[in-house]
């Protein structure tokens, strides 16, 4: 029988280290990635005629490249969010589960 919660530390301390250092690296290539996909919009290679007026409304309609520039950031957020948030809840769950312990043998040890 298992006798309460328990969390391998060194192993959720590397993983969550882990999950931490991917999301800052993968917020430094997205914010070069908008970098650049700013640029492309802001350099109007499609031209000024008819066509390009046309391809142009295209890419802006629905928000375009701003909005998923956008989303993407909110994603990166809650990402980057996710390392301290675990490391929280793995702390509070170990706190809880210490609490609880000492609360059951002192009942125990009344009875």
């Amino acid at each position: 029988m298992r006798d309460g919660v328990r969390f391998n530390e060194q192993l959720c301390a590397t993983g969550i280290s882990m999950w931490g250092d991917m999301a800052a690296a993968l917020k430094k290539e997205w914010e070069e990635a908008v970098a650049e996909i700013e640029g492309c919009v802001a350099a109007a290679p499609w031209g000024g005629g008819a066509e390009g007026i046309r391809f142009h409304q295209a890419l802006l309609k629905s928000g375009g490249p701003a909005k998923l520039c956008q989303t993407a950031r909110r994603v990166l957020g809650n990402i980057e969010r996710t390392a301290p948030t675990m490391r929280d809840t793995i702390s509070i769950s170990v706190a809880a589960d210490e609490y609880e312990a000492e609360r059951i043998k002192r009942l125990l040890m009344e009875a």
